[in-house]
């Protein structure tokens, strides 16, 4: 399916005030829903606890998850702003648009 700009442009900010959110609040609860499951309910993770696997003492606490959950927003925001590259205005700041030769103004 293809995206549209504006859906592209949207989703771009609800990441980044996701990401900034994150990275402003290292206690911020993580809040999560299983794809594909009805019956799953949703799990929200705060700062000292942990997920640990049923068949294993191995764990992942909550800055760890944390740290995954940063990581996979900024490399889903920089592929979206490939995605961008090049459209009208394309999300840059003015100051990185350039319109002729500079060095003559």
């Amino acid at each position: 399916m293809t995206r549209s700009t504006d859906e592209l442009n949207t989703e771009l900010h609800r990441l980044r005030m996701h990401l900034n959110l994150l990275e402003k609040d290292a206690t911020h609860p993580l809040d999560f829903t299983i794809e594909h499951s009805h019956t799953a309910p949703a799990l929200v993770m705060r700062e000292g606890q942990a997920l640990r696997s049923a068949h294993s003492e191995v764990r992942l606490d909550y800055e760890m998850v944390r740290q995954l959950m940063m990581e996979a927003l900024r490399t889903a925001i920089a592929g979206i702003e490939q995605k961008l590259f090049g459209t009208v205005g394309g999300n840059k700041p003015i100051e990185h648009l350039q319109y002729g030769d500079q060095t003559e103004a």
